[in-house]
């Protein structure tokens, strides 16, 4: 889990470096901090050297969203809605959420050009969205087990004190693709390219085709991850005994989406401007289902 939260944070600072730590903004001071995972809803949620574009990207902010809007529809064929428009180092990041006729999140980047007050070309970041679009055909496919997942993943969070994110904080900073409050699909658009084609091709696939796709495409369910994230209700871990309990309920339960499921709890707190967990996690072996 930890690799797959790692390069998450890469893609999330994806516009350049470090903050400065010698020389901040009032405004970073206030990104620098960290808010308990129940109360967090994207406050502060932010890209290095943002500050610099802000002006810039609330001038243009509707222009971005519509060129945001186009990209997606011309080159992947989905239409979206913004959900959140983050100036960045020259640039902005626009979270995007396609809920027809599949849902995920993802982020499209709209630059800025420099020296002008004009607003640049759209791109992604490589493999983003493409990664996004195959996890919401997964969900499309095994609606009804991953129904039974939601359910299943809030009875266990009650059963163990453990808590997830809000929908609010997944709307605003959320990129990953096909996430809910307490797990979301991590996987490569690479590793499905039989069903990443034919939804370009056909944005009404049937979840019949999608089954058959998915199944040339991962014969043993091992292309799959299905990130299961809890969080504490403290600022602490709890014994790795919980943790393993939490894997061994999602082994003995059925019904639930096949797939490689990699089980973690976090501390208590978010980083605000990365919209990610902050300290330490205790992992699970990983199941395959």
């Amino acid at each position: 889990m930890k690799r797959k939260i790692i390069g998450l944070l890469t893609s999330l600072l994806l516009l350049g470096g470090c903050f400065n730590m010698n020389e901040k903004t009032e405004q970073e001071k206030a990104q620098k901090g960290t808010t308990p995972v129940q109360d967090y809803v994207g406050q502060g949620y932010s890209f290095v050297d943002g500050d610099k574009s802000a002006e810039r990207v609330k001038k243009h902010e509707e222009e971005i969203k519509q060129e945001a809007i186009n990209y997606m529809k011309t080159k992947y064929k989905t239409d979206v809605k913004v959900n959140n428009v983050v100036p960045a180092r020259n640039a902005a990041v626009v979270i995007v959420e396609s809920e027809k006729p599949i849902q995920f999140h993802t982020a499209v980047i709209i630059g800025l050009t420099l020296n002008k007050d004009e607003v640049g070309s759209a791109r992604s970041e490589e493999g983003e969205v493409e990664k996004a679009i195959v996890g919401g055909l997964y969900a499309k496919a095994y609606q009804t087990e991953f129904d039974n997942l939601d359910s299943f993943t809030e009875k266990i969070a009650k059963k163990y004190d453990l808590l997830g994110k809000r929908n609010e904080a997944i709307n605003k900073t959320s990129s990953v693709g096909y996430e809910k409050e307490y797990y979301f699909i991590a996987t490569a658009a690479l590793d499905f390219p039989s069903v990443y084609s034919a939804y370009l091709k056909n944005q009404e696939i049937s979840v019949d085709d999608l089954k058959v796709l998915f199944s040339k495409d991962d014969a043993l369910n091992e292309k799959m991850v299905i990130a299961m994230n809890f969080f504490s209700k403290k600022d602490s871990l709890p014994k790795q005994d919980i943790v393993n309990n939490l894997a061994m309920e999602i082994q003995n339960e059925s019904g639930l989406p096949k797939g490689s499921y990699e089980t973690t709890v976090f501390k208590n707190l978010i980083v605000n401007r990365a919209g990610l967990p902050n300290g330490e996690s205790i992992d699970a072996k990983d199941i395959i289902k």
